[in-house]
């Protein structure tokens, strides 16, 4: 699924990393672990193409999805938390707008025996079967669950994003790239400000989660439970 092979990275002529290589498979879970300014968060940001290295290869099978949890996180303001979460499913919400407009339509026409009624109906067919095939009669279900087991209560999905601190923030895009059909999942430290029973959520949903996983955590004990590998950076600085 991922294929890294012989990236180096140098500044100021000095190596972060140098040909480093290895590859990752479906249920394939790595953690990246050493000191701050080791090239953790820069390996991560290499794979997600943010940043090219000095020299190397990264090869992925076609049409492969990617989520990035990142630490700078930016929503746009005004949406609710259940606002926000729904954003993973862009191709459903598409759908679902479209099946609002057709029925609008079909509901205001009275040209019932026209060719264009008729297209619209069969449209209609088209993309209902098209918004079951993705989940849709599912998502709304599946964001509740994911959010609840992220910490959230009921009372807190209609609240602005922007009401929350950092920490909240952080497992509102987390649930965002858990509900997402990824493929590989690239997650900057996603353990900070969580408490047991969020962990024990995060553990869960990566456990089932059937692409690949990177991780960078400074809790070695989330990284023993969840990792199949470790990665370990051992530069000075």
């Amino acid at each position: 699924m991922l294929n890294i092979h012989n990236l180096s990275v140098s500044f100021g002529g000095t190596y972060l990393f140098e040909e480093v290589t290895f590859r990752l498979g479906s249920g394939d879970r790595v953690g990246l672990v050493g000191k701050n300014g080791a090239g953790k968060s820069t390996m991560l940001k290499i794979l997600a193409k943010d940043f090219a290295p000095d020299s190397g290869q990264i090869a992925t099978e076609k049409e492969v999805k990617m989520g990035f949890l990142r630490q700078d996180i930016d929503f746009v303001k005004g949406r609710t938390v259940l606002e926000e979460a729904y954003q993973a499913f862009e191709e459903i919400k598409r759908a679902e707008f479209r099946i609002d407009e057709i029925n609008h339509q079909l509901v205001t026409r009275t040209d019932y025996e026209s060719q264009e009624y008729s297209d619209l109906i069969e449209e209609l067919s088209d993309v209902t079967h098209h918004y079951e095939v993705l989940g849709g009669y599912n998502y709304v279900g599946d964001t509740e669950k994911i959010l609840l087991g992220l910490g959230f209560k009921r009372e807190d999905f209609d609240n602005q994003t922007d009401t929350f601190s950092g920490g909240w923030r952080m497992r509102i895009e987390l649930a965002k790239l858990l509900l997402q059909s990824n493929d590989i999942l690239l997650l900057d430290e996603p353990t900070n400000d969580l408490d047991i029973n969020t962990l024990r959520a995060l553990e869960e949903g990566l456990e089932n989660f059937a692409g690949c996983a990177v991780i960078i955590s400074h809790d070695r004990w989330f990284l023993d439970r969840v990792c199949t590998h470790i990665l370990a950076f051992e530069g000075d600085s």
